[in-house]
């Protein structure tokens, strides 16, 4: 992969480039780790924090700090890189992931132990934000595409896997044992100086800047506000589902995690094959298919009480979480500049997670007045409502206006 210019791959040739798209996809392994790795040992690391206080309050803490380190440092993290350049700061990044995820292992403060996951957080934001911007940079239009569906992919199956390493590390090595998978970081960033292109910037004045940028970020609000619905499905099956299943009588963690993980799969296999679909699809099909998938899983879920039809609920929102990941990035960087890239994905990070968060806060208020399942009907319905309303209109701007007379 030469440093000649920006977006000039359409296919990978060589071990090198092989090596920087293998070091690129890595991003999706780390946001995994960020949301995996503890959650298998989440009850024994509260047992050991319930001596000072209330352990499961510290627990959920530790484990949640992260996604606000991500919401910080979108924009943060954009303009970093903006100013020093994607792979500097990706190796800059990756050494802080390493050395402030790796610190459960020998941090007894809880206080201590709670900055150090809010600057994995930053770290993170800045590692994915690096990744997609260098990813923007070196390929085409239709090999990006491709590529960016690869790496959600990377990340739902790791995702799977860093809840399984995480338990047998758990299992035999304690509460702290886990935070040892944060040390992969350190050998992506020496395949990173080895392999990962130089990156370039370009000056602008500073009334440029700031016209382009402004002009920019305000065209991509419509994405974004689109996003925090997206990702409020997105977290369903990771904050609400083994609640529903607890009030069908289905206690077992195995099962809960056979059935959250059957969503993970199909998270992986749809994005797989997000660019097929650019090259069959248009940006605004591919956004109604994420909905109704997001809403008919929901819905699903909400109707049934047995464990196999919730996976199926699981699935099919796995299906439209799958697609959505690599079409935020891809819609981002097709409508910026090279300039604005780097925070226009950092702020799309932002939005993302913010998702997050307002999830219990919708879901909260529903489940107290009419129920779990019927706060998932709900959700699950104003998505097909509005993926209804925006077909009727999109429909409806396209009828040719009645000749006069």
């Amino acid at each position: 992969m030469s440093d000649q210019g920006f977006g000039q791959h359409a296919t990978i040739k060589g071990f090198r480039e092989w090596m920087a798209v293998a070091i690129m996809l890595s991003g999706g392994l780390m946001l995994a780790l960020v949301v995996s790795a503890m959650s298998p040992v989440a009850a024994e690391a509260a047992k050991y924090f319930s001596k000072n206080g209330d352990g499961d309050l510290v627990t959920q803490m530790i484990v949640t700090v992260p996604a606000i380190g991500v919401i910080v440092g979108g924009p943060l993290c954009g303009w970093l890189i903006a100013r020093f350049g994607s792979k500097r700061f990706l190796l800059v990044a990756l050494a802080v992931f390493g050395t402030v995820g790796s610190a459960g292992l020998y941090l007894d403060n809880a206080f201590v132990l709670l900055i150090s996951r809010f600057l994995l957080g930053l770290a993170t934001s800045g590692i994915v934000t690096a990744m997609i911007t260098m990813i923007s940079e070196h390929f085409t239009p239709e090999a990006r595409a491709r590529i960016l569906g690869y790496q959600s992919a990377t990340g739902a199956f790791s995702g799977v896997l860093a809840i399984l390493a995480a338990g047998q590390l758990g299992k035999y090595g304690g509460w702290r044992a886990p935070f040892s998978l944060y040390l992969l970081a350190f050998p992506v960033l020496i395949l990173g100086v080895i392999y990962l292109p130089a990156t370039g910037r370009r000056v602008q004045t500073a009334a440029q800047k700031a016209t382009v940028e402004t002009g920019q970020l305000l065209r991509l609000w419509p994405i974004y506000l689109m996003i925090i619905p997206m990702f409020i499905a997105v977290y369903m099956p990771n904050i609400q589902v083994s609640f529903l299943l607890r009030d069908d009588g289905v206690t077992s963690a195995p099962i809960q995690s056979y059935v959250i993980l059957t969503g993970a799969l199909t998270v992986a296999i749809a994005a797989l094959f997000y660019g097929r679909l650019r090259r069959r699809l248009s940006s605004a099909q591919i956004m109604m298919a994420c909905f109704i998938f997001q809403g008919l899983g929901i819905t699903i879920m909400g109707f049934t009480t047995s464990a196999a039809v919730t996976a199926m609920g699981c699935a099919i929102l796995g299906i439209g979480t799958g697609i959505s990941n690599p079409m935020i990035s891809d819609l981002i960087v097709a409508r910026t500049s090279h300039e604005l890239r780097s925070k226009a994905i950092g702020l799309s990070y932002t939005a993302r997670y913010s998702g997050d968060f307002i999830n219990p806060g919708i879901m909260f208020p529903l489940r107290i007045t009419f129920g779990l399942h019927s706060a998932f009907i709900i959700v699950g319905i104003l998505f097909l409502a509005g993926v209804a309303i925006a077909a009727a209109w999109r429909q409806a701007i396209a009828k040719p206006a009645p000749a006069a007379g």
